[in-house]
């Protein structure tokens, strides 16, 4: 689930942790055991807001759009100057592509009211000692980016750093932006709390992070400069792909412990009982592209695969959260092998497998599609004459066994049913299918031709909850899974 996707008729303009909190308890009464999201991570609190959750500001910390604003303790005792945002932003759900910027003002607004009646919740103070130096340097960089603007790089040289001449004099000035992003980050932390103990959560650990963003500023020391990572062409983007985000030095990421993927793990399982690694790959090697060249002419470069996974899975045994590896596209056979002996799930898809899902492995997730391929209605309803949706399409066929005058719904529910039947511990039904969408939440090797991360889904939360299509998948899979846990 795309969680900015889930609005409900109470959301501020983007889906939020009530709303993942009230539709986690509705799904478990379902019959599903969890939910897999996208990264939470925070984005720098300036405009244009990002919406890409794989470009976040911070793997570490989290996405202030998601904060539900009525639930914040102290939101009561301003509740008559909190209406006209409310009621602002609540008119924001009436349009289907999802307006960050606007989002971001009015909530800002909100919360600052907020943080004036009730600057000091129970457990702040000792939550904010826990989180130690890594909050303290978030929120002084927030709070510059305030007032300096996004780019660090821009900022006096005194301030490029976190140790900077002038990053502990700027810190004293701003104290109270400072205190405010801390503030706002415990009620992020309790908020997704009170959310994974409706329904099991899967948090999802992004490649990188933004080149401009905290995460960037931070760990510079540790960057490789002048790099950039994608992935090499192939028939489906036979251009490569530049994915703009920033590589380790892998010599120096050896030798700082790895501690900013300690870090991402540590911070995705918190409140989880799974951490997905997108681009699992990277444990092993990256594609550099070096600045001025295309994705074409870039180059691998290995990892320390080794540390990576001892680290990786110490936090797994640290949290008690599985692991699952996105080992899709190109991937080297004995990078499954080495994830399968360390004991981490790997990815299996309906559009992909040649084999029956009855044969797919046990020790792996499956599901139809990701965020980043079609939909069934996508594909069903093919206008396109790209010859490699169309091969999707008859994949779709030799599934279902449908005719091509089916519904598209109907034809979800088939799928879905042929995926329940799989071996794989996991089994995931995405919402998109359930309701019928034909666009994808994101469009790869696309900037400004497709709205990437910033459709929300045609229903609100609680139309979703009566939707024929949703209680209709939940149903057969949940049956065939029974009949499968029955026979095995």
């Amino acid at each position: 689930m795309q969680l900015y996707a889930l609005r409900s008729r109470d959301s501020w303009g983007v889906g939020d942790f009530g709303d993942l909190r009230r539709f986690g308890r509705w799904a478990r009464r379902q019959g599903a055991s969890l939910v897999l999201l996208n990264p939470l991570g925070a984005q720098t609190p300036t405009l244009p807001y990002e919406p890409s959750p794989y470009y976040s500001s911070s793997r570490r910390f989290l996405n202030a759009a998601h904060i539900r604003v009525e639930e914040v303790p102290g939101a009561e005792r301003c509740a008559s100057d909190l209406e006209t945002l409310r009621n602002a932003a609540q008119a924001l759900n009436a349009n289907r592509l999802i307006d960050y910027n606007h989002v971001h003002e009015l909530k800002s607004r909100a919360l600052k009211l907020i943080y004036r009646a009730a600057p000091k919740p129970r457990g702040l103070a000792a939550w904010i000692k826990g989180e130690g130096d890594a909050l303290r340097d978030f929120a002084t960089f927030n709070a510059l980016a305030e007032t300096m603007g996004p780019a660090w790089r821009d900022w006096p040289t005194g301030l490029r750093k976190p140790d900077g001449d002038e990053v502990d004099r700027s810190r004293a000035q701003l104290q109270e932006r400072v205190a405010f992003n801390q503030w706002l980050q415990f009620h992020l932390d309790r908020q997704l709390e009170r959310a994974a103990a409706e329904i099991d959560l899967i948090t999802d650990v992004p490649l990188g992070f933004a080149s401009d963003g905290f995460d960037a500023w931070r760990w510079q020391d540790l960057l490789a400069p002048g790099m950039r990572v994608g992935a090499p062409p192939d028939e489906f983007f036979p251009d490569g792909q530049d994915w703009g985000v920033p590589p380790f030095d892998p010599w120096k990421l050896r030798a700082a412990g790895c501690e900013p993927f300690v870090e991402a793990i540590r911070s995705a399982a918190r409140h989880a009982k799974g951490v997905r690694l997108d681009h699992v790959m990277s444990l092993f090697r990256l594609f550099w592209i070096p600045t001025g060249m295309t994705a074409s002419q870039g180059v691998y470069v290995r990892y320390a695969e080794n540390e990576l996974l001892a680290h990786l899975a110490e936090e797994s045994r640290r949290a008690k959260a599985f692991v699952i590896g996105e080992d899709l596209g190109l991937v080297e056979p004995s990078v499954r092998r080495r994830l399968r002996k360390r004991g981490a799930l790997s990815y299996r898809l309906l559009w992909f497998e040649g084999s029956s899902p009855g044969r797919w492995p046990r020790e792996s997730v499956g599901a139809v599609g990701t965020h980043d391929l079609p939909t069934v209605a996508g594909i069903w309803n093919l206008t396109e004459p790209d010859h490699r949706l169309h091969r999707l399409r008859r994949r779709l066929t030799d599934v279902t066994r449908l005719p091509d005058a089916t519904a598209a719904i109907n034809v979800a529910i088939a799928a879905n049913r042929a995926l329940a039947r799989a071996r794989s511990r996991i089994v995931l039904a995405q919402l998109e299918d359930a309701l019928g969408v034909e666009e994808r939440p994101n469009v790869p090797g696309t900037t400004t031709e497709f709205p990437n991360w910033r459709l929300a889904l045609p229903l609100a939360r609680e139309e979703i909850e009566r939707s024929r299509g949703a209680s209709r998948i939940g149903a057969v899979m949940k049956r065939a899974r029974r009949n499968l846990s029955t026979t095995a």
